[in-house]
């Protein structure tokens, strides 16, 4: 039986022959980076096998087998959101805590019980990043027998979490007393260990349509004497995140008409004001985190998070400073913004340069990194999902874009992208670039109040049997709106 030694972590494990080396890894304890979801496509899981890099997903264990596991970056995640005044009072006693669950990253708040002010916080990638970078890939992983895996991953990560931050505030987890869970409809069930068969196939019918306050002890045993809130989906790719964003940025007492945008590996998107709200969700795809782009990665050290032009060429910014490794969404959205001024892309999206990489046109940006064609193509579908979502709930409403007098941008993606080259792009319409407004973890900020509140979890539940579905797909002008929208507006002349 092969052994494989792992390093930096010195781990030596028996390995039956014939296993992939991205399961025998998962076996140790290790948890690589894998956005296809272990398809051989992104690079991502790259490790050094006897001195040589391979790609884990592509690699089978044949004999005795050295690998160096390269050197994990912080994920720079979101925490602060909307901040928004409520009442103390909680379900029970006790300091509280508020999670965030989401697709690519995961942010735990722990509470004071008296006044509900911030004692401490931690997050983390999501473990499940292992399975795939959106949550087909990972429904997938579950229905073919790793729904127990993807469960005990993610609970094991929220325990380092919750136990982080009891140490940071020296609070006992023992005397927490409510902790209000939020999530997409597949990150909240794989949690709870629900399988996500329902998110497979039509109707795509949401299993938590109900608010539920049970023992946190079998799941978080951490937490063995709190209540766990679970807060109920919209719908079946509507969940209990973009809940907690109504919630928090009180959308339902807007006199205008407000859009609500949570866009990451999904685009979650609610119009509406006090009168009525309607929602959608787009297949706006991993791309603007990083996945699917040749040198797409997370907003970490060395990614490009913002390009502009000066005199022609282009100026990138990286996280952290000194060379960039690659580029993560929110500068792929002003380096596409930027092409677009400087002629290089037409409305279609093909790349205009004479400069080729292996017979294809690219655009380069800094230190090696550049946009291909394909890169381009993911940026369109995922910015034609997400307009042509806009256009058709407000043509649901018997509203134009120009009726939308605010538009509220949630999540991390949304605070750190430029809004001004989000609708040069037409990611948003481009009338809507002076009413836009950053909202932070909106998410977070709603489980943080059903945390503190009972009177919020009442709300919350009136808000999900208030708000509207729309189906997407189902509408006739679907397919002809996203089209449309795919295009881009080339530069003007000034002839």
């Amino acid at each position: 039986m092969p052994v494989i030694h792992i390093l930096p972590a010195d781990i030596r494990c028996d390995i039956s022959e014939g296993t992939n080396l991205m399961e025998a890894l998962r076996s140790a304890g290790i948890l690589l980076d894998a956005p296809c979801g272990g398809n051989g496509r992104c690079g991502k899981c790259t490790v050094n096998a006897d001195g040589a890099d391979v790609l884990a997903c592509q690699t089978t264990v044949e004999h005795d087998m050295q690998v160096l596991i390269p050197e994990e970056k912080d994920l720079h995640v979101m925490h602060s959101g909307i901040v928004t005044e409520t009442r103390m009072d909680p379900l029970y006693p006790g300091p509280l805590l508020a999670i965030d669950i989401g697709t690519t990253s995961v942010v735990c708040f722990l509470l004071d019980g008296s006044t509900g002010k911030e004692l401490a916080s931690a997050s983390t990638l999501n473990p499940q990043t292992a399975f795939g970078a959106d949550v087909i890939s990972r429904i997938r992983e579950a229905l073919s027998g790793k729904l127990e895996v993807e469960r005990d991953i993610i609970r094991e990560e929220l325990t380092k979490l919750i136990l982080k931050a009891c140490a940071d505030a020296q609070v006992d987890p023992s005397d927490i007393g409510v902790v209000s869970v939020v999530g997409n409809p597949a990150m909240q069930q794989l949690f709870l260990g629900i399988s996500p068969e329902n998110l497979a196939g039509v109707p795509f019918e949401p299993v938590l349509t109900e608010m539920k306050v049970v023992p946190c002890r079998d799941i978080l045993p951490v937490c063995d004497n709190a209540s766990l809130l679970i807060v109920p989906d919209i719908a079946g790719y509507i969940g209990a995140d973009t809940l907690g964003c109504v919630l928090s940025t009180k959308l339902y007492e807007a006199d205008e008409l407000t859009l609500m945008v949570d866009i990451g590996t999904n685009g979650e998107m609610v119009l509406g004001n006090k009168d009525r709200m309607i929602a959608c969700s787009t297949a706006a795809g991993p791309a603007l985190e990083g996945a699917n782009i040749l040198f797409g990665m997370r907003g970490t050290d060395g990614a490009i998070d913002h390009v502009r032009s000066s005199d022609g060429s282009f100026i990138c910014t990286v996280i952290g400073g000194g060379k960039a490794e690659g580029i993560c969404g929110s500068g792929l959205i002003d380096a596409v913004a930027v092409s677009l001024e400087a002629g290089l892309l037409n409305k279609r999206g093909r790349i205009s340069t004479t400069e080729e990489i292996d017979g294809q046109r690219f655009i380069p940006l800094r230190d090696g990194i550049y946009l291909t064609q394909e890169d381009i193509r993911q940026v369109q579908m995922a910015k034609g999902a997400i307009c042509a979502g806009v256009q058709l709930m407000a043509q649901q409403l018997g509203k134009q874009v120009k009726d939308i007098r605010r538009v509220l941008l949630a999540g991390a993606f949304g605070s750190f992208m430029d809004p001004a080259s989000a609708c040069r792009i037409g990611l948003l319409p481009e009338e809507l670039n002076d009413r836009i407004t950053a909202v932070g973890n909106a998410a977070g900020s709603g489980a943080r109040l059903m945390a503190c509140d009972r009177a919020q979890i009442e709300l919350a539940q009136k808000l999900k049997d208030r708000i509207e579905f729309l189906e997407l797909a189902s509408l006739k002008e679907f397919s002809v709106t996203f089209a449309k929208c795919m295009n881009f507006r080339e530069k003007e002349s000034n002839t």
